[in-house]
Protein backbone atom coordinates (compact mmCIF):
# COMPACT_ATOMS: atom_id res chain seq x y z
CA UNK A 1 0.00 0.00 0.00
CA UNK A 2 1.38 3.40 -0.98
CA UNK A 3 1.43 5.93 1.83
CA UNK A 4 -0.34 9.18 1.05
CA UNK A 5 1.91 12.20 1.35
CA UNK A 6 0.51 15.19 3.19
CA UNK A 7 2.16 18.53 2.55
CA UNK A 8 3.00 20.60 5.62
CA UNK A 9 5.53 23.19 6.62
CA UNK A 10 7.20 23.15 10.00
CA UNK A 11 5.38 25.63 12.26
CA UNK A 12 7.02 28.56 13.99
CA UNK A 13 4.98 29.90 16.90
CA UNK A 14 6.27 32.02 19.78
CA UNK A 15 6.54 29.04 22.14
CA UNK A 16 8.03 26.84 19.46
CA UNK A 17 10.61 29.47 18.57
CA UNK A 18 11.91 30.01 22.07
CA UNK A 19 12.18 26.32 22.77
CA UNK A 20 13.53 24.97 19.53
CA UNK A 21 15.10 27.37 17.11
CA UNK A 22 18.76 27.71 17.99
CA UNK A 23 22.01 26.39 16.57
CA UNK A 24 21.66 23.00 18.24
CA UNK A 25 18.34 22.17 16.61
CA UNK A 26 18.58 23.42 13.03
CA UNK A 27 19.33 19.99 11.57
CA UNK A 28 16.59 18.30 13.62
CA UNK A 29 13.97 20.88 12.65
CA UNK A 30 14.86 20.56 8.99
CA UNK A 31 14.59 16.79 9.12
CA UNK A 32 11.27 16.91 10.98
CA UNK A 33 9.81 19.21 8.35
CA UNK A 34 10.60 16.53 5.77
CA UNK A 35 9.15 13.84 8.05
CA UNK A 36 5.87 15.76 8.26
CA UNK A 37 5.73 15.67 4.47
CA UNK A 38 7.07 12.24 3.66
CA UNK A 39 6.78 10.15 6.81
CA UNK A 40 9.27 7.47 7.84
CA UNK A 41 10.67 6.12 11.09
CA UNK A 42 12.83 8.55 13.11
CA UNK A 43 14.65 8.38 16.41
CA UNK A 44 14.98 11.88 17.90
CA UNK A 45 17.77 11.68 20.45
CA UNK A 46 20.23 13.73 22.46
CA UNK A 47 23.14 13.14 24.81
CA UNK A 48 21.64 15.38 27.50
CA UNK A 49 18.30 17.12 28.16
CA UNK A 50 17.64 19.23 25.06
CA UNK A 51 13.91 19.97 24.80
CA UNK A 52 12.65 16.92 22.88
CA UNK A 53 9.42 16.72 24.88
CA UNK A 54 8.73 20.41 24.31
CA UNK A 55 9.30 19.94 20.60
CA UNK A 56 6.77 17.09 20.43
CA UNK A 57 4.27 19.10 22.45
CA UNK A 58 4.64 22.06 20.11
CA UNK A 59 4.24 19.87 17.02
CA UNK A 60 1.12 18.26 18.47
CA UNK A 61 -0.44 21.67 19.10
CA UNK A 62 0.16 22.62 15.47
CA UNK A 63 -0.84 19.26 13.95
CA UNK A 64 -3.94 17.64 15.49
CA UNK A 65 -3.27 14.56 13.33
CA UNK A 66 -0.07 13.88 15.31
CA UNK A 67 -0.52 11.49 18.23
CA UNK A 68 1.90 11.78 21.17
CA UNK A 69 2.06 8.58 23.19
CA UNK A 70 3.41 7.98 26.68
CA UNK A 71 4.19 4.81 28.56
CA UNK A 72 1.99 3.30 31.26
CA UNK A 73 4.37 1.30 33.48
CA UNK A 74 1.55 -0.62 35.18
CA UNK A 75 0.51 -2.34 31.93
CA UNK A 76 1.93 -5.53 30.49
CA UNK A 77 3.54 -5.38 27.05
CA UNK A 78 0.40 -6.68 25.32
CA UNK A 79 -1.86 -4.31 27.26
CA UNK A 80 0.41 -1.35 26.46
CA UNK A 81 0.45 -2.12 22.75
CA UNK A 82 -3.33 -2.55 22.70
CA UNK A 83 -3.79 0.78 24.51
CA UNK A 84 -1.45 2.57 22.10
CA UNK A 85 -3.10 1.13 19.00
CA UNK A 86 -6.54 2.13 20.25
CA UNK A 87 -5.28 5.70 20.74
CA UNK A 88 -3.65 5.75 17.31
CA UNK A 89 -6.68 4.66 15.30
CA UNK A 90 -7.61 8.17 14.17
CA UNK A 91 -4.13 9.65 13.75
CA UNK A 92 -1.96 9.96 10.65
CA UNK A 93 1.36 10.64 12.40
CA UNK A 94 2.59 8.71 15.41
CA UNK A 95 5.06 9.86 18.06
CA UNK A 96 6.09 8.61 21.48
CA UNK A 97 7.89 10.49 24.23
CA UNK A 98 9.99 8.16 26.40
CA UNK A 99 11.84 8.69 29.71
CA UNK A 100 15.60 8.75 29.49
CA UNK A 101 17.77 5.63 29.52
CA UNK A 102 16.79 1.96 29.42
CA UNK A 103 13.15 0.90 29.72
CA UNK A 104 11.54 -1.87 31.78
CA UNK A 105 11.29 -5.12 29.82
CA UNK A 106 7.51 -4.91 29.25
CA UNK A 107 7.77 -1.32 28.00
CA UNK A 108 10.74 -2.15 25.77
CA UNK A 109 8.82 -5.10 24.32
CA UNK A 110 5.79 -2.88 23.69
CA UNK A 111 7.98 -0.32 21.91
CA UNK A 112 9.39 -3.07 19.68
CA UNK A 113 5.86 -4.04 18.66
CA UNK A 114 4.88 -0.40 18.11
CA UNK A 115 7.73 -0.03 15.62
CA UNK A 116 6.60 -3.22 13.87
CA UNK A 117 3.00 -1.94 13.65
CA UNK A 118 4.20 1.39 12.23
CA UNK A 119 6.19 -0.46 9.56
CA UNK A 120 3.31 -2.80 8.70
CA UNK A 121 0.78 0.04 8.46
CA UNK A 122 3.19 2.47 6.75
CA UNK A 123 2.64 5.01 9.50
CA UNK A 124 5.17 7.78 10.23
CA UNK A 125 6.67 7.19 13.68
CA UNK A 126 8.84 9.59 15.69
CA UNK A 127 10.49 8.23 18.83
CA UNK A 128 11.89 10.86 21.23
CA UNK A 129 14.24 9.05 23.55
CA UNK A 130 17.54 9.86 25.27
CA UNK A 131 19.15 6.45 25.45
CA UNK A 132 22.72 5.42 24.72
CA UNK A 133 23.34 2.49 22.43
CA UNK A 134 24.76 0.33 25.23
CA UNK A 135 21.60 0.92 27.30
CA UNK A 136 19.43 -0.97 24.80
CA UNK A 137 19.26 -4.22 26.74
CA UNK A 138 16.38 -5.93 24.90
CA UNK A 139 18.02 -7.44 21.79
CA UNK A 140 14.91 -7.26 19.59
CA UNK A 141 14.37 -3.58 20.38
CA UNK A 142 18.08 -2.78 20.05
CA UNK A 143 18.15 -4.15 16.52
CA UNK A 144 15.08 -2.12 15.50
CA UNK A 145 16.32 1.13 17.07
CA UNK A 146 19.68 0.82 15.32
CA UNK A 147 17.85 0.50 12.00
CA UNK A 148 15.99 3.80 12.50
CA UNK A 149 17.27 7.07 11.14
CA UNK A 150 18.79 8.94 14.09
CA UNK A 151 18.22 12.68 14.36
CA UNK A 152 20.17 14.56 17.02
CA UNK A 153 19.01 17.59 18.93
CA UNK A 154 21.54 19.38 21.13
CA UNK A 155 20.81 21.76 24.01
CA UNK A 156 21.36 25.51 23.64
CA UNK A 157 24.87 26.64 24.48
CA UNK A 158 24.88 30.43 24.14
CA UNK A 159 23.56 32.67 26.91
CA UNK A 160 21.09 34.16 24.44
CA UNK A 161 19.53 30.77 23.65
CA UNK A 162 19.55 29.67 27.29
CA UNK A 163 17.84 32.95 28.19
CA UNK A 164 15.06 32.26 25.69
CA UNK A 165 14.55 28.72 26.96
CA UNK A 166 14.35 29.80 30.60
CA UNK A 167 11.96 32.60 29.70
CA UNK A 168 9.69 30.17 27.84
CA UNK A 169 9.84 27.59 30.63
CA UNK A 170 8.90 30.22 33.21
CA UNK A 171 5.98 31.37 31.06
CA UNK A 172 4.66 27.81 31.04
CA UNK A 173 4.63 28.08 34.85
CA UNK A 174 2.73 31.38 34.55
CA UNK A 175 5.72 33.28 35.91
CA UNK A 176 6.97 36.44 34.23
CA UNK A 177 10.62 35.75 35.00
CA UNK A 178 12.66 38.98 35.26
CA UNK A 179 15.55 39.24 32.81
CA UNK A 180 17.82 40.29 35.67
CA UNK A 181 17.13 37.01 37.49
CA UNK A 182 17.91 34.99 34.35
CA UNK A 183 21.20 36.86 34.03
CA UNK A 184 22.02 36.09 37.67
CA UNK A 185 21.21 32.38 37.16
CA UNK A 186 23.40 32.21 34.07
CA UNK A 187 26.20 33.93 35.96
CA UNK A 188 26.13 31.90 39.18
CA UNK A 189 24.80 28.49 38.11
CA UNK A 190 26.23 26.02 35.61
CA UNK A 191 25.49 27.31 32.11
CA UNK A 192 23.84 24.24 30.69
CA UNK A 193 20.17 23.50 30.05
CA UNK A 194 19.94 20.62 32.53
CA UNK A 195 21.27 22.68 35.45
CA UNK A 196 19.22 25.76 34.61
CA UNK A 197 15.95 23.85 34.22
CA UNK A 198 16.66 21.88 37.39
CA UNK A 199 16.98 25.17 39.25
CA UNK A 200 13.71 26.39 37.78
CA UNK A 201 11.96 23.15 38.81
CA UNK A 202 13.39 23.58 42.31
CA UNK A 203 11.86 27.06 42.47
CA UNK A 204 8.50 25.77 41.26
CA UNK A 205 8.43 23.01 43.88
CA UNK A 206 9.41 25.40 46.67
CA UNK A 207 6.77 27.89 45.55
CA UNK A 208 4.06 25.24 45.72
CA UNK A 209 5.17 24.06 49.16
CA UNK A 210 5.38 27.56 50.59
CA UNK A 211 2.36 28.81 48.62
CA UNK A 212 4.17 31.97 47.62
CA UNK A 213 4.76 33.87 44.40
CA UNK A 214 8.10 33.44 42.66
CA UNK A 215 9.63 36.90 43.00
CA UNK A 216 13.22 37.76 42.10
CA UNK A 217 14.35 38.26 45.70
CA UNK A 218 12.68 35.03 46.83
CA UNK A 219 14.21 33.07 43.95
CA UNK A 220 17.73 34.34 44.69
CA UNK A 221 17.32 33.34 48.32
CA UNK A 222 16.15 29.83 47.42
CA UNK A 223 19.00 29.32 44.96
CA UNK A 224 21.59 30.87 47.31
CA UNK A 225 22.80 33.26 44.64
Amino acid sequence: MTQQRLLFTLPITPGYHTWVHHQGTITACTRLSVWLNEGGLLWLKSDSPAGKSHLLRALQEEYPQLARLHIQPSLSALQQVASWLETLENYTFWSIDLPAHDLPKDTATALFHLIEHAKDKSRPLLIAWRCADDELTLPELASRMRMLEQVYITPPESDHDLHNVLKAAAQQLHWDMPDKLIKVMLTHLARDLDSQLSALKHLEAASQIERTRMTQAWARQKLNI
